[in-house]
């Protein structure tokens, strides 16, 4: 039973390790931020799609723990806010988004990888994450609805830009990052090349998709 568990544990910790290091990235990209009125532009959004596509829909872990991280009060948001104000504030709907919207990005990791998946899935992630955005303004704002998408339309060709770049960068980030067997495996194997066959052995299942 102990040797059986311990790869358990390792896969577990490794994850877990994993998570940590994108929550971080997401952190970093909070702050490479332009101003655009209420909302900044920043590289979170490009971080979202690059670890969905890399890890897959357990991607969400890592956005949980980033999300959860910035309402305990680490100064991990765009501009160094934190804490529970930050759900009363403009970008509420994008932060509380990007747990679903990672998880919508990585469907494209599930079976054959491809241009189009990465497209598709990064699209949806993309316009799910405005759309929430959209809705935090029209409430914490007041924004009439047709003024709230209006103030996310121009997120729109930044981020057709960062599903293209974060779709290039997904295959090497997977060989650095080894994030799995079967997920990082189609990951280093690039878009419409198959994945190499898992390890031979008891550990050699695929990784958890939570």
């Amino acid at each position: 039973m102990e040797n059986a568990a311990a790869p358990f544990t390792l896969r577990e910790t490794a994850g877990a390790a994993r998570a940590a290091l994108w929550a971080a990235l997401f952190a970093a990209g909070a702050y490479a931020s332009v101003p655009l009125g209420p909302v900044p532009v920043t590289l979170q959004t490009f971080f979202i799609l690059l670890c969905g596509f890399t890890e897959g829909p357990r991607a969400w872990k890592a956005a949980a723990l980033y999300v959860g991280a910035g309402l305990a009060g680490l100064p991990v948001f765009a501009g160094g806010v934190s804490g529970p104000a930050v759900l009363l504030g403009p970008t509420a709907g994008f932060a509380l988004s990007f747990p679903l919207s990672a998880c919508v990005a990585g469907l494209a990791a599930r079976g054959r990888r491809s241009l189009p998946k990465y497209a598709l899935f990064g699209a949806l992630s993309t316009i799910l994450t405005n759309s929430a955005g959209a809705l935090g303004l029209h409430v914490n704002l007041s924004l009439p609805w047709a003024r709230a998408f209006l103030a996310v339309a121009p997120f729109l060709p930044g981020g057709a830009v960062k599903i293209a770049a974060a779709a290039l960068c997904a295959a090497p980030v997977g060989r650095r990052l080894g994030a799995g067997r079967g997920e990082a495996a189609a990951a280093a194997a690039g878009p419409g090349e198959p994945p190499d066959p898992p390890e031979a052995g008891p550990a050699a299942g695929g990784p958890d998709a939570g």
